[in-house]
């Protein structure tokens, strides 16, 4: 198995961020954090907390909060709600003011568009997505199931969950397999199949990956956005030209670049075996978040699930070789173009003994970045019609 991707480069460990999603997971805690965030620089008096908490819990106006509803969330506030948020490191506290602590999380936009409520699900979506993402163990199971094809044995997802980069698969001993086993039966898969995370199925033994709108790469890889980069080069201070080595590296980083389009994602998968689960949930979920998507591949199966699940998307069938770039003898796998303003260019190495190709790419990140202007260049044309409106985009996109 691929070593799994560098951890921990803003100095967010799992720990913190397992006591940041538990306090995410509570509608009335992204109300207090929502309150703090709306005040700042400047502190919110906690008189005030408990009449926003009462509203939001009950679904009226805080002028609608009756005494008693108040006084049932004062005991919450001050017993439960900002206890957990001054122990996470989101919220400080003076005396009878708190006000939004300066933390890593708050770097990252996703977190910050849920605290601001700037999300197109409901209150309970995001409830039961944070719950199950408040465990590192159910992290790490979305993360490797994110990298999968499709629907795996649920053995198969433990032994890759045991495995590191001086173990192989077949070393991980039999009685670690079975007590993984009962963890992920009991309790890892229930829950996540419960917010729809993943697809389980107990009678079969299998699972497979779903992914949820609100759900980041960076937020499996125990890594807040600013970082992900970062994390996955080695750079200390990412900028010009980054290389990502092995196929987990490579699948996060072009995952994450799906998530980050606003306007528009262009990809391209030479090979049938790599378009993995969590890249084909982000494509399709950034088409039903209004981004234009032109998604290039030849895997017949592939493009009927993006015609009945994301329609938006223009599908085209590109040849193996139409970049025509030579990158050491090695050909291209995949090309993800994010607004025009983020590239990754992956190429395959030599075949796993699974059937699977080890796999490196390069990175650029900007409007005049060297490698970002020269993938402009060669799609120029196609680009370009793009731009034109072109009725029949997909008959004039490379193949």
């Amino acid at each position: 198995m691929d070593e799994r991707p560098n951890v921990g480069g803003s100095g967010t460990d799992q720990t913190e961020l397992d006591a940041v999603f538990a306090c995410l997971e509570s509608s009335e805690r992204r109300r207090i954090l929502q309150l703090a965030h709306e005040r700042a620089p400047n502190s919110v008096p906690v008189e005030a907390v408990p009449t926003a908490v009462a509203a939001r819990t009950n679904a009226k106006p805080p002028g609608d909060v009756t005494s008693e509803e108040r006084r049932e969330a004062e005991t919450a506030v001050h017993h439960v709600h900002l206890p957990k948020l001054t122990d996470a490191g989101l919220v400080e506290r003076d005396g009878d003011a708190i006000a939004l602590a300066d933390h890593p999380a708050f770097d990252d936009s996703r977190i910050v568009s849920v605290v601001e409520v700037d999300v197109d699900v409901g209150p309970e979506s995001l409830d039961t997505l944070f719950g199950a993402i408040a465990d590192a163990r159910r992290r790490d199971v979305l993360d490797v199931l994110s990298h999968q094809y499709g629907r795996i044995h649920v053995e198969t997802l433990a032994r890759e969950l045991l495995t590191d980069p001086e173990t192989n698969e077949s070393e991980v001993p039999g009685e670690d397999v079975e007590s993984a086993l009962v963890g992920l039966h009991h309790v890892d898969l229930p829950t996540l199949a419960e917010t729809d995370l993943v697809e389980y199925d107990p009678d079969a033994g299998t699972v497979a990956y779903e992914g949820h709108p609100d759900l980041t790469v960076p937020w499996m890889h125990s890594v807040l956005e600013p970082d992900l980069r970062g994390s996955l080069t080695g750079e200390a201070d990412p900028g010009g030209i980054g290389e990502i080595e092995g196929r987990q590296n490579v699948v996060s980083f072009g995952q994450s670049l799906c998530e980050r389009a606003d306007d528009e994602l262009f990809c391209m998968f030479t090979d049938t075996d790599l378009l993995e689960a969590g890249c084909l949930t982000r494509i399709r979920d950034a088409s039903h978040r209004g981004v234009d998507v032109y998604l290039g591949t030849r895997d017949p199966e592939i493009r009927e699930y993006v015609r009945e699940n994301a329609p938006e998307v223009v599908l085209w069938e590109p040849n193996t070789d139409w970049l025509n770039i030579p990158v050491a003898g090695d050909r291209v796998g995949r090309l993800l173009l994010a607004d025009r303003e983020a590239v990754m260019l992956g190429t395959l190495l030599e075949e796993q003994t699974d059937g699977v190709h080890e796999e490196q790419a390069i990175v650029g990140e900007g409007e005049h970045d060297t490698l970002v202007r020269m993938i402009r260049q060669l799609l120029g044309p196609h680009l370009e019609m793009i731009d034109e409106g072109a009725a029949d985009v997909e008959a004039m996109l490379p193949s």
